[in-house]
């Protein structure tokens, strides 16, 4: 079982449908059930593993971002500066936590992967500006669903 603390205050449908307005997108009713009960913080267990270029590889979630009038790990700050000021993820792509070392831990918030839980690796990072929403050469599946990702959580 994967315990959380340091979270924000609790946040209902409202404030969730409002960062969902803002992206276009709506976000996995996984995600949603828990960004209501776990808004933000920090997780135990937190280490989580995944392939890339063929080998596994590990990390761990340092802060889940919240949705709150904070400076520090706001979602909406995060969309802003990732999404909107640059293109740095593709558009379906919604970062939800980072690691100690800056990657992005993300959610496929539309397509076929709806749901999905990636990992972003910001030292191959790919400018969607020119490159199409589905170039996921920087991004490395970690599970099919939030549940799953938490699940695996060691």
């Amino acid at each position: 079982m994967v315990n959380f603390y340091d979270c924000e205050s609790r946040i209902g449908e409202s404030e969730i449908r409002s960062v969902e307005l803002l992206l276009g997108l709506r976000f996995p009713e996984q995600y949603r059930r828990h960004m209501m009960i776990n808004n933000g913080g920090r997780c135990e267990p937190s280490e989580f593993s995944f392939i890339e270029d063929g080998r596994v590889s590990n990390s761990q979630i340092d802060l889940f971002h919240a949705i709150y009038d904070g400076e520090i790990d706001n979602l909406i700050s995060v969309i802003k500066i990732l999404k909107m000021d640059k293109k740095r993820v593709p558009t379906q792509i919604v970062p939800i936590a980072h690691d100690p070392g800056g990657n992005l831990i993300c959610i496929s918030c539309d397509g076929p992967d709806h749901g999905a839980i990636y990992f972003w690796d910001h030292e191959k990072e790919v400018d969607y500006s020119v490159s199409d929403d589905f170039d996921y050469s920087n991004l490395y599946f970690i599970a099919a669903d939030f549940d799953g990702f938490l699940s695996g959580l060691v």
